[in-house]
């Protein structure tokens, strides 16, 4: 059984889940804190390959099975699609030349069966009276169509792709026995293969690069070599990458104009085409060509060229008028090929049903008590907070995806912390305002500043100088950086001693104060408790800086900032 055409290298998966905000069918499951493909829900377009910031998302190697085929077959030929012209321009000969480097027996066009397949379609029209038909060529639509809108199967034209057909005559023209290898823009292709026996194994042009310079080959337009196309070039078919390409091939077939041809791309734009069309077709036959790459296929993930989208329609309309106009093109009368296939053998995608109770103990579970709560930050990929509870409920994701929910619970564990600390902790930010305080702190201020927490627990907001006689210590730290250990203050007639250290510096600021009476007592405390929340605590501290920035980096600093002061004192 293959391995299937994406998947994830775990180990470098950062869990940012911009795969899964980028995937068009959420095709991926978060397992402790990393990130998966979901076979039965992807439809190997192959976007999260190219979005994802750590390159996890890896594509299938072909190039060590395209090896051993050549080991093992005595001919195996290469079925290079059309849109080899955006990749490496328009002058082939050189490419070809690099190619049988390799050891391949000869190079053929995909887009000769590109040809036959729209002659067939072409046929197939003309007998149609209404009806709305989707063209069969770009594999990732079809696997959309057959996963996730199984009411428009039956409205798939059954005929194989140009990948497949070309594969049948090619083992036509050179026997069963040979090998053919694929090499073209789409990952969706990978698939395609392993479930056909025509094509035995298909290469992006990434690998095909790869491979080319793991062997040292270098393409040289400039050779002399004269390698061409077998069993020659291909004609019309050579337009096929582009939008609408296959349906210029079409009409040439079909000029009766008793059809109507759309195109779209883009996966946003096929989805919205196959929402709108059970009501289209009435009066005459429709067809669409769909195709998943925005602009198609010259645009492809297993593309390299990094040339800009104008230039390589330019490539490939040069070259599509060059093969037009060229009269030395000598086409064979070929025969009628068997091409017909149906789409049957895949199984939908059922989207689970869950009761409004579940839902909401999955929303609870996030802290999502009301619907007020539901921020839809998207921040964990989902589009909605409800998308993520069902994607909690199918086992796809966890909760310590949501952002906003794994920094209300950093903020509760830290205010706990300073609720159990034994001394007097609060935290100044530049504006000399109260961040934080804890009980204790006011407790050791005297009555009316215990008064005043009560009111309004943690003192957020409270103004710097009503906070008793040392407030210009803190502003001296705010100011210059400087920290304090061990000050000794009179507050209310109490010995205490003060200590200010930099959690940000010039920016925040922690005060932490304690009854000069049995000092070292509560420096034990302080430091045994303070390390058993950090060993705690640290994942999820570690995981909110990572998604919020400096400012989740807070809690983290400031417990570490406790226990050196400690070990400074300590010293």
């Amino acid at each position: 059984m293959h391995l299937k055409p994406i998947y994830t290298e775990t180990n470098d998966c950062k869990d940012c889940y911009k795969c899964i905000r980028e995937c068009p069918t959420k095709a991926i499951k978060v397992t402790d804190n990393r990130a998966s493909v979901v076979d039965s829900l992807c439809i190997y377009c192959g976007h999260c390959v190219a979005i994802c910031p750590s390159n996890a998302k890896k594509v299938r190697d072909g190039i060590s099975r395209a090896k051993q085929l050549l080991k093992e077959k005595e001919q195996v030929y290469v079925s290079l699609a059309p849109s080899f012209t955006a990749e490496y321009g328009n002058q082939s000969k050189g490419l070809l030349n690099a190619i049988q480097q390799l050891g391949f027996t000869a190079i053929s066009e995909t887009a000769l069966g590109a040809q036959e397949v729209s002659k067939q379609v072409s046929n197939y029209l003309k007998i149609r009276q209404t009806g709305v038909y989707i063209s069969s060529a770009c594999p990732v639509v079809v696997e959309l169509i057959r996963k996730y809108y199984p009411e428009h199967t039956m409205a798939i034209t059954p005929y194989m792709s140009p990948m497949l057909t070309h594969g049948r005559m090619l083992k036509h023209w050179y026997g069963d026995n040979i090998g053919v290898v694929f090499i073209g823009p789409c990952i969706g292709k990978k698939c395609e293969a392993d479930d056909s026996d025509l094509i035995d194994v298909s290469l992006t042009f990434k690998e095909l690069n790869d491979w080319l310079e793991s062997e040292n080959i270098q393409i040289n337009n400039n050779s002399s070599s004269d390698v061409n196309f077998q069993p020659y070039q291909a004609k019309e078919g050579v337009i096929y990458p582009l939008d609408g390409g296959m349906v210029e091939t079409i009409k040439q077939e079909n000029n009766s104009g008793e059809s109507t041809f759309m195109s779209f791309t883009g996966q946003n734009m096929v989805r919205n085409a196959l929402n709108n069309i059970d009501q289209l077709g009435k009066d005459a036959p429709l067809f669409l060509e769909l195709l998943a790459c925005e602009t198609g296929c010259l645009n492809g993930p297993g593309m390299s060229c990094n040339s800009n989208i104008a230039s390589k329609h330019l490539n490939i309309q040069c070259n599509y008028t060059q093969r037009q106009s060229c009269s030395s093109n000598t086409i064979l009368e070929e025969p009628s090929y068997n091409i017909e296939r149906d789409f049957f053998n895949i199984e939908t995608v059922e989207s689970k049903q869950f009761k409004a109770d579940e839902i909401k103990s999955a929303l609870q579970s996030i802290g999502k008590n009301n619907v007020s709560d539901e921020l839809n930050c998207s921040g964990c990929g989902y589009d909605t907070c409800r998308d993520f509870a069902l994607a909690l409920l199918n086992g796809n994701a966890e909760t310590a995806m949501c952002v906003s929910y794994m920094r209300m619970v950093a903020h509760h564990k830290a205010t706990i912390l300073l609720q159990k600390i034994p001394s007097g902790v609060v935290i100044i930010d530049d504006n000399y305002k109260v961040l934080e305080m804890n009980a204790n702190f006011a407790r050791l201020l005297g009555t009316e500043t215990e008064m005043c927490y009560e009111a309004n627990p943690g003192m957020r907001g409270a103004d710097l100088d009503k906070l008793g006689s040392f407030t210009k210590l803190f502003r001296t730290a705010l100011l210059t950086g400087k920290e304090y250990y061990d000050l000794p203050v009179v507050e209310n007639d109490k010995s205490l001693q003060l200590s200010i250290f930099n959690i940000q510096k010039h920016k925040l600021v922690t005060g932490i104060i304690q009854s000069a009476q049995q000092p070292e007592f509560r420096k034990e405390i302080i430091e045994k408790r303070t390390r058993e929340v950090i060993n705690k605590n640290m994942e999820t501290v570690q995981k909110i800086a990572f998604l919020l920035g400096e400012n989740a980096s807070y809690t983290d600093s400031l417990l570490n900032s406790i226990l050196d002061s400690q070990n400074q004192d300590n010293a």
